[in-house]
């Protein structure tokens, strides 16, 4: 991949992880705002608590796409970015452009994919 759009790469990483700082922020204080010591009756109460779920739930998938994007950032730094960590071939570009914080390339993604499939098949 050539220099110029691996910083254009960077820069989007840089961004998104700007926007996703932002997102956790916002759903911090979302979170914050549902812990009010109201008078409840246990409807409200239940309304809240699947609230929270669905809230925390977003954040924690949030929190891994963050770390992802400080991942890619360091790659970039060092020099191995665009490298599969899981083989060491090229990560296609085409791959890098619509998800620049991919660690693998798509054989390692898929073997991965079937992995989890398999041992979660098996519980």
């Amino acid at each position: 991949m050539e220099q110029g759009e691996v910083e254009r790469l960077r820069q989007k990483l840089e961004f998104q992880r700007h926007e996703t700082r932002q997102f956790l922020r916002h759903m911090e204080h979302e979170a914050k705002s549902l812990d009010v010591e109201a008078t409840q009756d246990s409807a409200d109460r239940c309304i809240i608590s699947v609230s929270k779920e669905a809230l925390y739930e977003r954040m924690s998938q949030r929190r891994t796409v963050l770390l992802l994007i400080e991942a890619a950032l360091k790659r970039i730094s060092d020099g191995s970015f665009g490298i599969c960590v899981g083989c060491g071939d090229e990560i296609q570009d085409q791959r890098l452009q619509a998800l620049p914080w991919t660690q693998f390339c798509l054989r390692c993604q898929g073997q991965l994919e079937e992995k989890i499939g398999a041992s979660l098949s098996t519980r």
